[in-house]
């Protein structure tokens, strides 16, 4: 299937024209009124997490292979001549680093519950928003289907079991409003949690009963319901006002997927998509 007009994608890294762009802004937009609207407060975290935080949360153990991290260069061991010599090659090689002790985050949820670690969500719980880029060392790339950078806007349920549970039925019936309105056909598949490995040796049911939906275009998941039940509360120490580990669940919108998906759905015509979602925003609010 051909990139549609306006996008460049190589290596997994995409760069949009003014088209594009525009119409990312308003699916974003749309997201978090949304977000707002169910009481959601917008937060910032970090580009950059630590590794130890998140192995922590048993990301490494689970999904090695779609890790990136981040080190420094060693001038000092290198010297500056290294430093250039390597640089002109195209790649620093080991060498070259410093230890990298952060990671490019593969899901913008994760520096959410390390925000609120070992702290007490209010007892009508939390609702936050945040918009996040995200990094996954893929095995292999395509257009914007499938990216080494890509960003997510995440709404976040921190709170009871019926608070988060409360948020994930708000969030699939938003999903499927949205696109109904936007005339985009999505199927809703049950789906394994992607911070999970199930056939872990510690990520077993034990720890985490993951519960995932994805709201699939044409075979490609283009946003998703979770529901992680205690597993980061207990990691992270966040806790109940009344007492106990709190519960989470989240909802995140792939942004260059929804552009994909929207350029094939109206023959790669940005005008014709920007104005059916923006008919779609007026239609929900």
């Amino acid at each position: 299937m051909s990139i549609a007009t306006g996008v460049s994608a190589s290596e997994g890294l995409a760069s949009l024209d003014a088209e594009p762009t525009r119409l990312a802004e308003t699916l974003d937009h749309i997201y978090a009124r949304w977000a707002r609207a169910t009481g959601a407060t917008a937060v910032t975290v970090p580009p950059l997490l630590p590794v130890a935080d998140l192995a922590g949360l048993d990301v490494y153990q689970n999904f090695p292979q779609l890790a990136l991290v981040a080190g420094a260069l060693d001038v000092e061991a290198v010297g500056p001549e290294g430093i250039e010599q390597a640089a002109a090659t195209g790649s620093f090689g080991p060498q070259a680093l410093r230890p990298a002790g952060l990671a490019l985050p593969s899901s913008a949820c994760y520096g959410v519950y390390l925000h609120y670690r070992n702290r007490q969500v209010p007892q009508e719980g939390q609702l936050v928003t945040l918009l996040g880029q995200c990094f996954r060392n893929e095995d292999h790339f395509d257009g914007l289907r499938r990216l080494k950078a890509f960003r997510m806007r995440e709404v976040v349920a921190l709170g009871t079991p019926d608070q988060v549970a409360a948020h994930l039925e708000r969030s699939g019936g938003f999903v499927g409003a949205l696109a109904d309105e936007i005339g985009l056909p999505l199927e809703r598949r049950a789906a394994s949690d992607p911070f999970y490995d199930q056939g872990g040796d510690r990520a077993t049911f034990q720890q985490v009963v993951p519960v995932k939906h994805e709201y699939v275009y044409q075979g490609m998941a283009i946003a998703s319901v979770n529901a992680h039940f205690a597993f980061f509360g207990e990691r992270c120490s966040i806790t109940l006002a009344g007492g106990g580990t709190a519960s989470t669940s989240c909802v995140g919108f792939g942004v260059e997927r929804w552009l994909h998906a929207l350029a094939d759905h109206f023959d790669g015509d940005w005008g014709l998509a920007q104005n059916a979602v923006e008919r779609a925003e007026k239609a929900l609010f």
